[in-house]
């Protein structure tokens, strides 16, 4: 398919602001989700969660962040399984009174594994969003001390934190907290490794914990069992590719793009990477003054970028 056989302004409905994912599993789901989720966000609880104060380090330094999501599930360019599941979620989460009426609570310990960019991040920030309450962050910085004992008592207090209030409590890398016991001959990290493990199990509240790794295979072996749900996450294939150069180059007044040549030249970049490439090449239209962001437009920013990672060790030569 040449550069002739163009689908210029619409590419394929990429300039109308919509995104066309695949049909989720049930999708009266779906729609049903859909049209309470106006009336969820327009009724978003405060910030804080009903949370008064934030869990301090040993050296008080604050162990969370706390903020409102801006990233909804509709921005992401997911897997069909992996919608599926969030969207079951999010219905569980919104009707977890109905479920404890018949002694059933919704899944609240969620693990997302998978290259760095594919989106597990983002997802903790969606399903806060859908939910309209806050998602608060663990920093790693300030959870990790030297001294001997305080990391674990850091966790203690985090996870305890996460029954109080209403939130999505998002613990990035979580392998760096939490990798094999057997593997390592530090005391420290098979404490810290033993406390998550017991409030994981312990964990009462409803409130949704999402745990993410890059690293799947140096975690703990009975840590995957703490989890009611495990996602994982791969770099986008050609049709999310597609998917996601209609969703990040909305903002273009007008585009001449052949999306194969496009999503070939994509090919092996992460979700997160092919979004900076759509960045880049919007910049460079606006700068430019050109009429239309071209087919050429991607091809040169993807190259440039791979290029540079590359250089850095991060993509394959």
């Amino acid at each position: 398919m040449g550069e002739d056989a163009v689908i210029q302004d619409t590419l394929m409905g990429f300039s109308n602001g919509t995104q066309q994912n695949e049909p989720t599993r049930g999708g009266g789901l779906a729609q049903a989700i859909e049209r309470h989720a106006e009336t969820v966000r327009s009724h978003k609880r405060p910030l804080t969660g009903g949370v008064t104060s934030l869990p301090l380090s040993d050296d008080g330094m604050p162990l969370l962040s706390l903020n409102d999501s801006r990233v909804s599930l509709s921005e992401m360019v997911l897997s069909k399984e992996n919608r599926d599941i969030l969207l079951e979620l999010i219905h569980e989460h919104r009707m977890r009174d109905l479920l404890a009426a018949h002694g059933l609570r919704p899944r609240r310990r969620l693990l997302l594994a998978g290259p760095s960019g594919t989106g597990k991040t983002q997802t903790a920030e969606a399903l806060a969003y859908e939910l309209g309450i806050p998602i608060a962050r663990v920093r790693l910085a300030a959870v990790v001390s030297s001294y001997l004992g305080q990391t674990a008592r850091h966790i203690e207090k985090i996870l305890e934190f996460a029954k109080r209030g209403t939130l999505v409590l998002s613990f990035d890398e979580i392998d760096m907290l939490a990798s094999d016991r057997n593997g390592s001959d530090n005391g420290e990290i098979r404490r810290v490794v033993t406390v998550i493990l017991q409030e994981l199990e312990t964990y009462s509240s409803d409130n949704l914990v999402v745990a993410t790794t890059n690293h799947g295979d140096l975690l703990d072996a009975a840590l995957w069992r703490r989890f009611d749900e495990i996602l994982t996450y791969k770099h986008p294939t050609q049709e999310q590719i597609y998917q996601l150069l209609k969703l990040k180059l909305r903002r273009a007044k007008h585009l001449k793009v052949n999306r194969e040549q496009a999503a070939k030249t994509l090919h092996g970049l992460s979700h997160a990477q092919i979004e900076s490439v759509c960045l880049d090449a919007l910049r460079r239209n606006i700068l430019s003054g050109e009429e239309y962001l071209t087919t050429g437009d991607i091809v040169e920013c993807a190259n440039s970028r791979k290029k540079r990672l590359r250089e850095a060790g991060q993509t394959e030569k």
